[in-house]
């Protein structure tokens, strides 16, 4: 089975807290942190409401949420500077920028051993069209996530550093041919985490530019959690 990982885009900003707090906790969670909010009003609501059956109950805000690639239509609209940024205290910043984001990778595999109550969809938790289905079975990880649109050619944003071939360039919706035409939504599939998520589980932190690079890294270096911080300009959409 091929080696699989989970991508959460943050902004950058936020980074001493998860490192101060030893986890990034779920939107709903009972000790919320204090973070920039990036997102799409009317997605995030649909997020707190009980539209969708999770494996271990509550809604998607109760979970933190990964996708299965870093390129995604929604992180092209945050790079491209379409969604707004709101800080900890509710101030409106302007338009978020790619160069205020980061990506926490994570390796799918090691959740089961974690013990943290973890699931995963075939589309995204913000529509109901498709209906998204969930499973907790890391054993069905391969059948149930639409890999053919994140292995197709070509291939980009490779981490070598931690065996993460990358993904097709490609990701909007484009018909014919058929296989292509609910891409964009396949390609937005979630892995989702109750409450929190351990900086144990953190596989590297990922930057667009060598600034970033050693201002994370000094972060990560005072913390003492030693997490990998690498900067992959592929993995953001200019």
């Amino acid at each position: 089975m091929p080696d699989r990982f989970a991508f959460r885009q943050v902004d950058y900003r936020d980074i001493p807290t998860f490192l101060a707090d030893g986890e990034i906790r779920s939107k709903n969670h009972g000790a919320p942190q204090r973070c920039h909010q990036t997102s799409l009003p009317g997605l995030v609501g649909l997020r707190s409401t009980g539209a969708f059956t999770l494996p271990y109950g509550g809604v998607v805000n109760d979970y933190v949420a990964f996708y299965f690639s870093p390129l995604t239509s929604f992180t092209c609209s945050i790079h491209r500077e379409s969604v707004e940024v709101i800080d900890p205290n509710g101030v409106k910043l302007g338009m978020s920028k790619l160069d205020d984001r980061a990506f926490i990778v994570c390796r799918t595999d090691g959740f089961p051993a974690s013990g943290a109550p973890y699931c995963f969809s075939d589309y995204p938790l913000n529509s109901m069209a498709p209906l998204p289905t969930l499973s907790a079975d890391i054993g069905q990880l391969e059948t149930h996530v639409h890999w053919s649109v994140f292995d197709d050619y070509p291939l980009t944003a490779r981490i070598p550093e931690i065996g993460y071939d990358g993904v097709c360039k490609f990701f909007f919706n484009k018909f014919p041919p058929p296989k292509y035409q609910l891409r964009k939504q396949q390609r937005m599939a979630e892995f989702l985490v109750k409450d929190a998520v351990s900086l144990q589980q953190v596989t590297c932190i990922v930057v667009p530019s060598d600034g970033m690079k050693r201002t994370i890294q000094a972060q990560v270096d005072t913390s003492g959690w030693g997490t990998p911080v690498l900067e992959k300009p592929g993995c953001f959409v200019r």
